[in-house]
């Protein structure tokens, strides 16, 4: 799973920091780099050209910490 599509599924639509990132996303799902799996660097690259704010990039490192475990566990049950 790409982590666009964990973050559309996840968090889009909370009321959270989180939910705030996954608006982001999908605002900006023309340019947001979606392609491809594993693409840490790609996405926090793309955010600091954003702008993003520190606590944006906070957010989106707790994320994906998040998105690796559930992807570790979805491969395991594979």
């Amino acid at each position: 799973m790409k982590f666009y599509t964990y973050m559309m599924r996840n968090h889009y639509g909370e009321q959270s920091p989180a939910g705030d990132l996954a608006g982001d996303m999908k605002r900006d799902k023309d340019s947001f780099p979606r392609l491809g799996i594993g693409k840490h660097d790609q996405i926090r690259w793309y955010l600091d050209m954003q702008g993003a704010c520190d606590a944006c990039l906070d957010v989106f490192e707790k994320c994906w910490k998040e998105y690796e475990q559930c992807e570790k566990k979805r491969l395991k049950q594979s």
